[in-house]
């Protein structure tokens, strides 16, 4: 683990004035002091299955599993307590292993509920629960019936445990993710104005000035909130020392990476945003091209890919890398999703080590 670059400054300075750090020590963390299924003995797994109104709780104990609905507050939550407290009889409740899928934010607030009530929660990719789901023959699906394949999986497989990010970083995260959807919205309503007219058009202007209006107070919120922190802004001007990485940028990256001590190689994070290949071959007849995962963080991908472009025309590393593969005759997409992984890899190394991007560190060919 390792310590953020910034917390040995106090203010944002440009990248060159930044003083060279030591990678990152070990930071304390409030979750029990084991990290691992393993370091522990286990008795009590929960699984929930979150949605936007209610969520559905599975405790498993002594092979039986218990179901039971609340509602997705924080009354439902502080009532999921005195129900697990009721079958537990009151016994602690910190060794409980607690499982929910990435729901689309639906289960953040749940989540850091029972992260600071010490329980050991791990969020883990819809993905997983899925083919979990396949491997068992599942041939029904309801909420209790996912509750239920959820403390399974999370009996059987042990998933990594949960970090949050801290408040600040959970707030920048906010602010980039509304963001991004408002430009979004603009961007489609751009399409539909180019071919209104009369009173439709008069509506998609004062709706697109509404738009403007709102995304450039967002802009200055996001700026302003990375200036409030000395950390985002140090970790801030570390990202926009790399050629293609901008302000905004910069400011995605650090929401969605989140705690970067979670991650223990460039490759991981590259994993995490979905920027590895995917293979299919089979035999001697199945051969099919490469192709990127996409199995990870879709907004993380989609920050990146116009300063990847940039990149490929401006970052002599990233220039280098798109001219060889071109060389080879790889596909134009294809060396534009193995110029947002190497930048990625770049952001993740600046950040790690707390230096600013220096180009002769990287391999020209």
């Amino acid at each position: 683990m390792f310590l953020s670059a910034s917390q040995t400054r106090t203010a944002s300075k440009p990248c060159w004035l930044l003083p060279a750090l030591a990678l990152r020590p070990e930071k304390p963390t409030t979750q029990p002091e084991f990290t691992s299924m393993d370091d522990a003995t286990q008795s009590l797994h929960l699984g929930i299955d979150v949605a936007a109104e209610s969520f559905k709780a599975a405790l498993l104990a002594d092979e039986q599993i218990h179901h039971k609905s609340f509602r997705n507050t924080t009354a439902g939550f502080k009532a999921l307590l005195r129900w697990l407290n009721r079958l537990t009889k009151n016994q602690p409740l910190t060794a409980t292993q607690v499982c929910l899928e990435a729901s689309g934010g639906y289960e953040e607030a749940l989540a850091l509920f029972l992260y600071e009530q010490g329980l050991l929660v791990s969020v883990v990719n819809p993905r997983q629960i899925k083919a979990y789901g396949d491997v068992q023959l599942r041939r029904s699906k309801s909420d209790r019936a996912d509750a239920a394949l959820i403390v399974r999986f999370c009996q059987r497989e042990q998933p990594q445990l949960w970090q949050p990010p801290s408040p600040h970083q959970r707030q920048l995260r906010q602010l980039t993710r509304a963001l991004d959807a408002l430009k979004r919205d603009r961007d489609r309503l751009r399409n539909r104005h180019r071919r209104s007219e009369g009173p439709a058009q008069v509506a998609h202007e004062a709706v697109l000035e509404t738009l403007e209006a709102q995304i450039t107070a967002l802009d200055q919120a996001i700026e302003d909130h990375v200036q409030a922190h000395p950390d985002l802004a140090a970790d801030r001007d570390l990202l926009v020392s790399i050629p293609g990485i901008g302000a905004q940028t910069a400011a995605s990256v650090l929401a969605e990476l989140g705690v970067l001590e979670r991650f223990t190689s460039a490759r991981q994070v590259a994993a995490y945003a979905g920027l590895v290949a995917q293979h299919h071959s089979s035999g001697t007849s199945v051969h099919r091209r490469s192709r990127l995962s996409k199995v990870g963080n879709a907004r993380l991908r989609r920050a990146l890919y116009f300063p990847a472009l940039s990149a490929l025309r401006h970052n002599a590393a990233v220039k280098a890398l798109g001219d060889r593969l071109a060389q080879a005759g790889k596909a134009k997409m294809t060396i534009v999703g193995a110029a947002m992984r190497k930048l990625l890899h770049i952001c993740y190394g600046v950040l790690r080590s707390g230096q600013c991007f220096d180009e002769s560190l990287h391999i020209a060919t």
